[in-house]
């Protein structure tokens, strides 16, 4: 039994076809995952900066969220005993940066 001739390369031209595609949905999705960690990372900063802003100030607060990330921006809000942390964390690669935010009441 012999295969026709027209069938010949097919799998390599549908390989080449389906490997960009497949490709790129993989970079889409490892790029999701490694903004979805860095999103991860800016709420656990805010956190941190946060209850440290509220019980020892914002200087250390700032301290604190150096010392975890060196790329890392936080910004402090504080009105009515509660102190509002913002960090801002360089998204990964092409993606747009994370920010996230957290609240904790001050120590009197």
């Amino acid at each position: 039994m012999s295969h026709g001739r027209g069938d010949r390369g097919s799998v390599t031209a549908e390989l080449a076809l389906v490997l960009p595609a497949a490709v790129l949905v993989l970079a889409l999705l490892l790029g999701a995952l490694a903004w979805a960690m860095a999103h991860l990372s800016a709420a656990d900063l805010a956190g941190v900066a946060a209850r440290e802003a509220a019980v020892d100030g914002v200087d250390e607060a700032r301290a604190a969220v150096a010392s975890r990330a060196a790329d890392a921006t936080v910004g402090f809000l504080s009105a009515d005993g509660w102190v509002t942390a913002t960090v801002v964390v360089d998204g990964p690669s092409w993606l747009p940066d994370v920010s996230a935010s957290a609240v904790a009441r001050e120590e009197e």
